[in-house]
């Protein structure tokens, strides 16, 4: 900051030494109007033809040393000393000594206030010993008077000479403060432009705590500087938690799409399920109609033994149709085997649902094979009957009541395909409303998609503005360095995000099954 500091100075010294010419110039103008009403132009010309371009080029060669303002104060000196001159003395002219001295204060420097007052002092001195000898007139009011002259012009000189010192004291006082004012001020600038360049780092020293300026600057440094830290490490943090949303919300983006493709398998497979559970009805239905129509020819069957009681004279016929329905039985028995074993494979693919259905299956061909075993039973009855009528009667009675058995056994059946035919119904319902229930999972997912994806964005702006925010105040230089981030308060957040993702994916496929339920 120091060499800022010397760049304020240098220019507001130019700013000084441009304003310092004004004064000069109006005196210059005073000088040549007394120099009009007293004859003394030619004296003015060649005091300015000498002095202002000696100023103004040492000036110029000693720029911002202390013989720059010397020179321009004894510039100002000389010319008081001329107006005087050309007034013969007169008190109203020294008045310009103590304007011009004033004005040095701008300055702000005691020794170029003192260097004119003294330039001026061995002015006074010079020529009151010059007049004193009778080779110059400088007080002409003493003429007159030449047995006193010698001890008024020195009273006259002292005089003088106590108001310049007295003026000059009390202008090197206040240059001495306004110096203070002025460094103060040349500071308290700098430090505004380093401040701007993101420098705050500058350390003021125990000399410029104890001005109340710097001190005020300093003390507004302190705060301004705890403010950053704050701010930067809460940029810092900002920044590291959306770089964990960030990872968070990519990881929510794929799983959720690794749902999607799972739910679009379920739902395929549950299409193919129903239709076929709605095969499986259609076949559990049709066999439910075989087997009524089976129960019918048992009855028909039953009745035709009964009359074979009666007439055994026709039990060669009887027993061709029984022949007949035995083949049709066995028919009926084979396709009901065959419905019970698809059953039964169409339970196993249902899994835990199809465990009842199994058991129907089961039951069923255990069924078709007692039926099987009838039927072989009555084949050996007519064999027998064939063989011997006089066992006849006996084995009409046998059929009658295997007829019977018959009858309930296909009522059984009838019952059991009702039963496996309702249940194929609830089935292909079940996987129906399944269906529905994959497609609201499915939707459901996409919306959080949607919804991932707009969090998605904001996470990414969120965490361009972090670093942004981190990288701007990161830009400041302050005193002390800046506050470390601890690594767990960073590290608990993607797993805390991660808790997040399980608890949504739960929740959207329970919401999914409570909208379809």
């Amino acid at each position: 900051m120091t060499g800022q500091v010397d760049a304020l100075r240098q220019h507001t010294e130019r700013r000084i030494d441009s304003f310092m010419w004004w004064p000069a110039f109006a005196h210059l103008a005073l000088c040549v109007a007394v120099g009009v009403a007293t004859g003394t132009v030619w004296l003015v010309a060649l005091f300015a033809a000498f002095a202002f371009p000696v100023v103004y080029l040492l000036q110029q060669r000693e720029f911002g040393s202390l013989v720059n303002g010397c020179c321009m104060a004894a510039l100002f000196m000389g010319l008081s000393a001329l107006l005087i001159e050309q007034t013969g003395g007169l008190i109203e002219a020294h008045f310009s000594i103590f304007i011009m001295l004033s004005l040095l204060i701008l300055y702000s420097d005691w020794r170029v206030i003192v260097c004119g007052a003294g330039l001026i002092a061995i002015h006074h001195a010079l020529f009151t010993w010059l007049q004193f000898h009778g080779w110059v007139q400088l007080y002409a009011h003493l003429v007159d008077h030449a047995q006193h002259s010698g001890w008024e012009m020195i009273i006259c000189l002292l005089q003088h000479a106590g108001a310049v010192v007295a003026h000059a004291v009390a202008l090197s006082i206040l240059a001495y403060v306004l110096r203070q004012m002025f460094d103060d001020s040349l500071k308290v600038a700098a430090f505004a432009v380093a401040a701007g360049k993101g420098h705050l780092d500058h350390v003021f020293t125990a000399d410029e705590l104890n001005r109340p300026t710097l001190a005020a600057v300093a003390q507004m440094q302190s705060g301004f500087a705890e403010s950053l830290l704050d701010s930067q490490t809460i940029a810092q943090r900002v920044a590291e938690l959306g770089q964990s949303l960030h990872r968070a919300q990519q990881q929510l983006q794929d799983q959720g799409q690794h749902n999607t493709d799972q739910v679009e398998r379920v739902s395929a497979s549950a299409a193919a399920l129903r239709d076929i559970a709605r095969s499986s009805a259609d076949e559990a239905s049709r066999a439910r109609s075989e087997a009524e129509t089976a129960e019918q020819l048992a009855r028909k069957g039953s009745s035709d033994v009964v009359e074979l009681q009666a007439a055994m004279r026709q039990i060669e016929g009887a027993t061709g149709q029984i022949e007949g329905m035995l083949e049709d039985i066995d028919q009926i028995t084979f396709q009901t085997n065959l419905l019970a074993l698809n059953a039964s494979v169409e339970a196993a693919r249902a899994g835990q649902e199809g465990r009842g259905f199994a058991v129907v299956a089961a039951e069923v061909r255990d069924l078709a094979q007692r039926t099987k075993q009838i039927a072989h039973q009555i084949r050996e009855a007519i064999g027998e009957n064939r063989r011997t009528v006089n066992t006849g009667v006996n084995i009409a009675a046998t059929t009658t009541d295997a007829m019977q058995q018959i009858v309930s056994t296909f009522q059984e059946v009838a019952r059991r395909l009702g039963e496996v035919d309702g249940a194929s119904g609830d089935q292909a319902r079940g996987i129906e409303t399944l269906e529905a229930s994959a497609g609201s999972i499915s939707d459901a997912l996409q919306s959080a998609a949607q919804q991932i994806d707009g969090s998605r964005a904001v996470a990414d702006e969120l965490n361009a503005m972090a670093q942004q925010l981190a990288a701007t105040v990161g830009s400041f230089k302050l005193p002390g360095g800046t506050v470390p981030i601890p690594a767990s308060a960073v590290d608990s957040q993607p797993r805390q995000l991660a808790g997040t993702q399980q608890q949504l994916n739960s929740v959207q496929v329970a919401h999914a099954f409570a909208r379809t339920g």
